[in-house]
């Protein structure tokens, strides 16, 4: 009897940004031809998410030594076709971890790629500042956060309403990444229990993605909080990533420096 691979946690918060773009551009970086593009009033989207968690460990071991985490990802709205009806489905372009354990253990549980980052979300007078750099400084993603006027609306030109939004990231339950087995695609299913969901603004100081996907001409859509639940990742198996993606190399890689917001 094979024992399933879950890893479960309790989320404190979650930031996703959300970068519209067009559904051509995201098409040519999809990795496999059953995977398409999801297209909201004319575009799709990628969304970096930064998710603070409590509780991470392996089903069904209990949470006795508190393992905390800062976790991020670059997720796309895709559409999964390989089976007879096409499913929502989320492409994830790689996750991070801020924990060498879970950088280490997590690969061979989930079957994908878990780099270490550098990662840190700091709260100080209505401001949160995000930060994530890889661990030879060069920096991932970096931002400031503060409250929406309204909250319970959803200022976007990809999403109708912020439970449109909600109705979007609740619908990606599957996931596919590329693996550590050379030319597949691992799939991980997400299981979650979000309590609210909030507006919020917010400054990209810095985006990987958009130096990595240049002509994709990324542009800050929305910027939504989460907060409570408890999340649960589950392997499901590996899939052949039948096609190459385009991706260009960052002309200015940025490094992280002492100051990311000078005034």
């Amino acid at each position: 009897m094979l024992v399933p691979r879950i890893v479960t946690a309790q989320l404190l918060e979650r930031f996703i940004f959300n970068f519209r773009m067009r559904p051509d551009k995201l098409n040519e970086r999809l990795p496999a031809t059953w995977l398409q593009p999801q297209v909201f009033n004319g575009w799709s989207v990628a969304s970096f998410c930064v998710l603070v968690l409590d509780e991470v460990t392996l089903w069904p071991i209990p949470a006795v030594v508190n393992v905390r985490t800062v976790s991020c990802a670059y997720r796309c709205g895709a559409v999964d076709l390989s089976s007879s009806q096409p499913v929502p489905t989320v492409y994830i372009t790689d996750r991070n971890t801020d924990r060498p354990l879970i950088a280490t253990v997590a690969p061979f549980v989930l079957k994908d790629t878990i780099p270490l980052v550098k990662a840190d979300v700091a709260h100080s007078e209505g401001v949160t500042e995000v930060s994530v750099s890889h661990t030879d400084g060069q920096r991932l993603f970096s931002a400031l956060v503060r409250a929406a006027p309204n909250p319970g609306e959803l200022e976007s030109e990809v999403f109708d309403s912020l439970e449109a939004f909600v109705a979007f990231i609740k619908g990606g339950v599957s996931s596919w990444t590329p693996s550590v087995q050379q030319g597949m695609l691992a799939r991980v299913d997400l299981a979650k229990e979000d309590v609210g969901y909030e507006a919020r603004t917010a400054e990209v100081d810095f985006s990987a993605l958009e130096s990595l996907w240049r002509d994709a001409e990324l542009t800050l859509d929305s910027v939504v909080r989460a907060s409570g639940g408890r999340y649960r990742w589950t392997y499901r198996g590996l899939a052949k990533a039948d096609r190459e993606v385009r991706s260009d190399a960052p002309p200015d890689p940025g490094y992280a420096t002492a100051d990311l917001f000078p005034s």
